[in-house]
């Protein structure tokens, strides 16, 4: 889970509170894996990536993402604080179903603090959450990330989801192919009715017995989880990453839309 990418996120949804709306309830991701209650008038929007809540003084921002990291000793082994620009306060800390921790990142503008809950699942995967603010409010900011964190629940997510589109795709083999000006693409993801997956990139050959994720020059190949929620298409990495695609229908029943790309739609005898 890259540090940085919270912020980003979060400055993406403070730039564009259009549509924020007030709510006094639980909310949950696409694929029901977690829920968690957002604080009494405070405003929250979602996207395909989570969701980000903020105070009414708009001084306390929280975001909430999902991660894919088995425990806190593989998350830390992902990060790279410096590389992000931010600074760790003291040493992490255990709280219920995870560990806490504070960074910094300077600014001209002045300090950022930062305090991250990340939570594990007893059915895999789990939830980062980040409460950001400045020096001045870090206490309250704190205090409510820890206070949405006590409040997650999790959930055993449904084996490839269900659906139209889950239906269409459970079992199959989605191909995406790309030509221009001599350059040219491959994407191969597999999806198996047991709710793994295997992807690969620009290769012809996969093998889908690897222990997991490698990488050969070109040759990109990558497993994990998938789960179908609507019209979503979630990819659960095993690394930790995770990728979704929104899916839309296209004229030919043997293809379907990616984010606007067109996949098609193949049998495929790599798994079950």
């Amino acid at each position: 889970m890259n540090k940085i990418a919270f912020i980003v996120f979060a400055l993406g949804f403070l730039i564009s509170d259009a549509g924020a709306q007030v709510r006094e309830t639980r909310l949950s991701d696409a694929s029901g894996a977690f829920s968690f209650v957002v604080p009494d008038k405070w405003t929250s929007q979602s996207n395909a990536e989570g969701f980000a809540m903020a105070n009414p003084e708009k001084t306390v921002l929280v975001v909430v993402k999902s991660h894919n990291y088995a425990n806190f000793e593989q998350f830390g082994a992902d990060a790279n604080l410096a590389a992000d620009g931010l600074e760790l306060v003291g040493e992490p800390q255990k709280i219920t179903n995870g560990f806490t921790f504070r960074t910094v990142k300077r600014t001209p503008q002045g300090n950022l603090i930062i305090d991250t809950c990340v939570l594990f699942s007893p059915f895999g995967t789990g939830v980062a959450i980040a409460a950001l603010s400045d020096e001045k409010n870090a206490n309250a900011s704190f205090e409510t990330g820890i206070a949405i964190a006590n409040g997650v629940q999790f959930a055993k997510p449904i084996v490839g989801g269900s659906g139209p589109f889950a239906s269409q795709l459970k079992g199959k083999h989605l191909l995406y192919l790309y030509t221009s000006n001599g350059y040219s693409e491959r994407k191969d993801i597999y999806l198996c009715s047991s709710g793994e997956f295997y992807q690969s990139n620009d290769m012809g050959g996969f093998n889908p017995n690897d222990s997991g994720d490698s990488s050969f020059g070109s040759r990109r190949s990558a497993h994990g989880k998938w789960t179908v929620t609507g019209t979503t298409l979630t990819l659960n990495f095993r690394s930790g990453a995770t990728t979704r695609y929104t899916l839309s229908k296209r004229t030919a029943s043997n293809e379907v839309g990616m984010n606007g790309q067109r996949f098609f739609v193949q049998t495929q005898n790599i798994c079950d």
